[in-house]
């Protein structure tokens, strides 16, 4: 796309007037159908921005309005005009290293189709997601497409309505105007239904409506057609209900009321008996829809999924000799024996490490752990000899080097001639660097990565258990002339050089704490190496050209950490104000 084109486009978006809108039952129906079609977690309708993409409609993504245009796969989708499916992005080279496929939301099934102006600039997409890799049917490709017609329709429609409204308001009185835009919006809606209920006979979704003032309810033709009932005659609410099994319906009802009560959405699979005595299953969804702020209507999409459901109990009866496996498995599965030598493995533990199966078999699992975490998997082979199962986390080396981090849930299997080790995981590096991360915040400095003032906590625990120690405090001279007179960006840097000089005087045994300010503290794991710290960080400040005031000193057993700082800050403060004195003694000579 060349950039007078670009232009083009981004000048009809912003005449769409659109961007940044609040959400709209229409829009939202729309991304609801096409998750209820691809049987996804998430759809969205995006419009690409000149740096972002924003969703106008969004299910599954609560609180996301939008991300950057650089990462969006749906810019893909705008760049050639064409739908585009992605089916594990990991494996893509354009999107294997998205920020949102390696981390939130991990994206790895995509489907986008082109939301276009009636000349063909294609302003967005209407896209379908998944967090496993997967491949949509012929059938549902063809009616997420007629979806992203629908919402290409609806926008054009709405900038019409947008514009009819304001030229109403202009042109005649404030009665004339209300009515020439209650008639546009009638003749806009029942365009829009029809729309929806020819996409919905494709997709074999129905829709409804009941409105909470006059408790009536409104049926699209689909959904007559499931219920096998003519069209036209919609039945009242407890009648709508009866068509389910007394178990089921109690389901649906609390549904219905926590929707009222509580606008809590619902997305159920229930069983259904026609009106032709028909026993079927079928997905129904609802939510809560507001106006000012008020409760006026529930409205929501009802698919026959029988065949979907059939399929998978026929899955399930072909595969029940295996069921004990899947029904304990947290999505990884391996076998191995008693000392360690994996025997088989699942194509997601495969995956997850990013080696090929036969790579795996006959290798032992210390083999892909470092050095240091062997000694505690013999301690995990030792507690699942003796005990017959056990659970925790396993650290893992990937294919690419990168660590791997699997919550595990093992147990032996005696069922055969000879006993074996069933290992069921689920990988949670995400989730583990995500806590790991909270927990570097909650210790570290923001600004220095130095430890913070929660480290003293730690430090007063190992004291308390008998920890030897001593400690320098050292204080930056002149740090508020530098802030006044350069600015808080140079101070900040000098901050930021403190403590990588410090860091380079100390150990990994050793610890660097920003007290606050210009304030500093290293905690010395051997009281014995003081003096040798002491005179290294000096050195390293005058190469450095930071001029530091420094005190130290070493800890008396059983003395508190507070103790401790103190009487190294007494002596900081004494040699400054020595050195002061030498100062004003050599400018009066």
């Amino acid at each position: 796309m060349n950039a007078i084109d670009e232009q083009t486009r981004l000048a009809r978006l912003r005449h769409l007037r659109v961007l940044d809108t609040a959400p709209e039952g229409m829009f939202d129906a729309l991304v609801q159908a096409a998750a209820a079609i691809a049987g996804m977690p998430m759809s969205m309708l995006t419009l690409i921005d000149e740096n972002r993409q924003w969703f106008k409609a969004n299910v599954g993504l609560p609180g996301v309005t939008e991300t950057p245009r650089e990462y969006a796969f749906c810019q893909h989708v705008v760049a050639s005009s064409q739908p585009l499916e992605v089916l594990d992005a990991r494996t893509d080279d354009r999107f294997a290293t998205n920020p949102l496929v390696t981390g939130m939301p991990g994206v790895r099934a995509y489907a986008g189709f082109p939301v276009q102006t009636p000349d063909g600039l294609t302003l967005g997409a209407l896209c379908v997601i998944d967090r496993e890799a997967r491949q949509l049917a012929p059938n549902q490709l063809d009616a997420l497409a007629h979806l992203a017609e629908a919402a290409s329709v609806a926008l054009e429609r709405r900038l019409e309505l947008l514009e009819q409204r304001e030229a109403a308001e202009s042109e005649a009185s404030e009665a004339r105007r209300l009515t020439a835009v209650s008639q546009a919006l009638e003749a806009d809606l029942r365009e829009s239904q029809q729309f929806l209920q020819r996409t919905g006979r494709v997709a074999g979704i129905g829709g409804w409506e009941l409105d909470l003032g006059s408790w009536t309810l409104r049926w699209t033709e689909q959904t007559f057609a499931i219920h096998d009932l003519p069209s036209g005659q919609v039945p009242r609410l407890d009648s709508a209900l009866d068509f389910y099994p007394p178990d089921a319906r109690v389901i649906l009802q609390q549904a219905v009321d926590a929707a009222i009560e509580r606008g809590t959405p619902w997305d159920l699979e229930l069983p259904l008996v026609t009106a032709k005595g028909r026993r079927i299953w079928v997905r129904t969804v609802g939510a809560l829809e507001r106006e000012d702020g008020r409760p006026v209507r529930l409205a929501g999409a009802i698919q026959d999924v029988n065949d979907r459901r059939r399929a998978m109990e026929s899955l399930q009866s072909s595969e029940r000799r295996f069921r004990q496996i899947f029904e304990l498995s947290l999505g990884l599965i391996c076998t191995h024996d008693f000392s360690g030598v994996i025997l088989s493995v699942n194509p997601a533990a495969a995956a997850s490490l990013g080696f090929d199966i036969s790579a795996m078999l006959g290798r032992n699992l210390c083999d892909f752990m470092m050095p240091a975490r062997r000694p505690a998997f013999e301690g995990y082979l030792s507690r699942i000899r003796e005990h017959g199962i056990d659970r925790g986390l396993l650290e893992l080396i990937a294919s690419d080097g990168s660590l791997r981090y699997w919550r595990y849930q093992n147990a032996v299997e005696e069922d055969l001639d000879e006993p074996y080790v069933l290992g069921h995981a689920q990988d949670v590096t995400e989730q583990y660097r995500y806590e790991q991360l909270l927990v570097e915040w909650s210790t570290k400095d923001a600004l220095t990565k130095a430890f913070n003032r929660r480290y003293l906590q730690k430090l007063e625990q190992q004291v308390a258990q008998g920890r030897a120690w001593a400690c320098l405090v050292i204080d930056l001279n002149h740090f508020k002339t530098i802030n006044d007179t350069f600015g808080h960006q140079r101070g900040d840097e000098i901050l930021v050089a403190t403590v990588a000089l410090l860091h380079r005087c100390v150990t990994d045994r050793d610890a660097v704490v920003r007290l606050g300010g210009d304030e500093f503290l290293v905690v010395i794991d051997d009281p014995a190496r003081l003096d040798d710290v002491r005179a290294t960080v000096e050195e390293e400040a005058a190469v450095a050209a930071i001029a530091l005031s420094i005190g130290g000193t070493r800890s008396e057993p059983g003395e508190p950490v507070d103790t401790v700082i103190a009487r190294a800050d007494r002596e900081l403060y004494a040699g400054r104000e020595d050195r002061r004195h030498v100062t004003t003694h050599r400018h009066d000579t």
